[in-house]
């Protein structure tokens, strides 16, 4: 009873609500690509495993795409061709990345990376997919419902301290004794709550997949990055604000996000430095006058460990790209075009899967060429008007065409990586009519089932259209009489109706951003305070009781960055499909409105310019004199 009275103390939820810093971790698969090979052939488990791109290429063999962690202890290093792998061992073994249209099939990878981000997503509040094996997870609401509890010393197996030494147990041993007096709103403490919290996270990916990974957690993405990266593999570690300088000192400053470019270049040969630690003898007014005044505030902070960039909720990939590299180079017409049927086929099939699983559309088409003579370059399409098979082809074309010139039956340059890919994905409407269509059948839907947003923009939808009467036919075609309507006339009968619906959409939104779910009522009576010691022992029901939630979980939307109510984030998201409904609808209008405009003939006659007066020539006083 003591300890359940102790969680509903107010000066815990004070304590709460004082602690600002984020508690970020950063979980990366280990050595993915061969886990995921050795998962398809279980007999090479902890044998040395180097994955090849392909099974025959240019001299030397393939080379090696991922390299298991057994074969690394041989000396084999990603990168070496399979000849320089087989002469540093010959007890290594090979295996080829799966192949599907003559290139690499990354289709049983992706199904993997699936099956973990979905785990991860069941822990945190907030998590973003960073590439396919890896992922940020914003723990700071898990970890705040947490503060009270003391530490389970057996979750911390294989957890290390960034800037202590020795093995994982003597940095735990030794980092106890410091949180022994640390106060529950302490980072240090806080740390270490979700440091448990993420070993959780990845017994359970080991339980559910059989795949290991590394973990790193602190006060921002930049430091958990770096952190995840010092003991590998099936391990994590903890990096305090303290000792983040003493991170730095063994990091090379081209590993920190966006130093490893031309970025980091020039900072390293204008500053003379190699690494982090290196960067925070600078003051911030030399690097503004360096590097101008945000790169210089970006570097001023990020030399002390601090980064403002929040981890984004993104469980999908922004892009579905399908790319081809060729080594020696490609320019026949007629070797891209089969090129380009075998990337847009399968672009078409990853579309097709995005949309069924899930259930979103591109709106944006891109290609990326590597070419000989003229660099890297990418070229984009803003609008896709379907997924198919042709359309698409026809748009990978168009890029390329607008790029390259054609000079007889080949490029004017060789193309050395050629990639084709959609993005920018918006929600799939779940008729394959028009939009037209999807409006009037959500809005004829039980208002029981349906979202309040859809049903009222599609009645500004029949308001638009000139009508109410849900028996016209909404999709009848617009007369191409040359007597032209204006746009506006749409509007003047029903003016005050599409002010009306307009306004209890705007009143809906704002209840479903405002609204707050109920927060259980706390006792605040006296209590007895506990002692701070985080490593004291609880009950199993006591830990029970004390992990319950005390706030309700706020989101942040993907579209708006709203902060919304988790339990309202749908409704929410429901309100933005239904106004990107509707400015196309608007846009449909306004297309259909230009094309019904009669086009003017030029008049050869009123076209002609008057013909010109002849000039009078003025008279002055003296000449008039002179003729009289």
């Amino acid at each position: 009873n003591e300890y359940k009275s102790y969680l509903r103390m107010t000066e815990l939820n004070d304590v709460i609500d004082g602690v600002k810093e984020r508690i970020v971790a950063l979980i990366d698969m280990d050595c993915f690509f061969c886990q995921v090979m050795v998962k398809q052939n279980p007999e090479l488990k902890g044998q040395p495993v180097v994955l090849l791109q392909y099974s025959d290429a240019l001299d030397g063999g393939s080379s090696a795409i991922a390299v298991s962690y057994e074969a690394r202890a041989l000396g084999i290093k990603r990168g070496m061709r399979k000849k320089e792998c087989l002469e540093v061992s010959e007890d290594i073994k090979l295996l080829v990345m799966p192949n599907n249209r003559k290139k690499a099939d990354l289709s049983i990878f992706r199904n993997a990376s699936s099956e973990v981000m979905s785990i991860f997503s069941k822990f945190a509040n907030i998590f973003e997919r960073a590439s396919i094996d890896e992922a940020y997870l914003d723990l700071t609401i898990n970890v705040n419902k947490m503060i009270g509890l003391p530490i389970n010393k057996s979750k911390l197996k294989n957890t290390f301290i960034a800037g202590f030494e020795g093995t994982s147990a003597e940095q735990i041993d030794a980092w106890q004794s410091s949180l022994t007096l640390a106060s529950h709103g302490s980072i240090d403490y806080r740390l270490t709550l979700g440091a448990a919290l993420v070993n959780d996270i990845r017994n359970e990916v080991l339980k559910e997949t059989g795949f290991t990974c590394s973990a790193g957690i602190g006060t921002n993405k930049i430091v958990a990055k770096l952190a995840a990266g010092t003991h590998k593999p099936d391990s994590l570690t903890i990096i305090s604000p303290d000792n983040i300088q003493l991170l730095y000192e063994k990091v090379s400053l081209s590993k920190i996000r966006n130093f490893g470019g031309k970025l980091g270049a020039q900072v390293k040969h204008e500053l003379g430095i190699e690494f982090a630690s290196e960067l925070i003898k600078f003051s911030q007014s030399d690097l503004i006058s360096r590097f101008g005044d945000k790169t210089g505030v970006w570097m001023y902070n990020i030399a002390r460990g601090n980064d403002d960039d929040e981890v984004k909720p993104r469980n999908l990939v922004k892009q579905t790209n399908c790319a081809k590299n060729f080594p020696q180079g490609i320019c026949k017409l007629e070797v891209v075009d089969m090129w380009i049927n075998d990337l847009t086929e399968e672009l078409e099939e990853r579309l097709a899967f995005e949309k069924t699983d899930n259930k979103r559309i591109p709106t944006q088409f891109h290609t990326h060429l590597r070419l000989r003579d003229n660099g890297s370059c990418s070229i984009q399409i803003p609008s896709i008007p379907d997924t198919k098979f042709d359309t698409l082809k026809k748009l990978a074309i168009k890029c390329i065409n607008k790029k390259l010139k054609t000079v007889g039956d080949s490029y004017s340059d060789r193309i050395y990586m050629l990639s084709v890919g959609a993005g920018k994905f918006i929600p799939a409407p779940s008729d394959k009519s028009n939009i037209l269509s999807i409006l009037k059948a959500k809005k004829n839907e039980p208002s029981s089932s349906s979202s309040p947003f859809l049903e009222k923009a599609a009645k500004v939808t029949d308001i638009h259209n000139g009508s109410s009467n849900d028996n016209n036919d909404i999709e009848k075609p617009i007369s191409n009489s040359k007597t032209r309507v204006s746009y506006f006339d749409r509007f003047k009968k029903s003016k005050s109706e599409v002010e009306a619906v307009s306004e209890e959409v705007k009143t809906a939104a704002d209840e479903a951003e405002t609204e707050e779910p109920s927060i259980e009522n706390k006792d605040k009576g006296s209590l007895k305070r506990l002692s701070s010691n985080a490593w004291n022992s609880l009950s199993e029901e006591d830990t029970k009781v004390m992990l319950r939630p005390l706030h309700g979980n706020n989101v942040k939307c993907p579209v708006c960055s709203k902060s919304i109510v988790e339990s309202k984030l749908a409704e929410h998201l429901d309100f933005h499909t239904a106004l990107t409904l509707q400015r196309q609808i608007e846009s449909e209008f306004r297309e259909q409105d230009r094309n019904s405009t009669p086009k003017r003939t030029l008049d050869t006659k009123r076209s002609q310019k008057p013909a010109k007066r002849p000039k009078v020539q003025s008279k002055d006083i003296v000449s008039f004199f002179k003729k009289s």
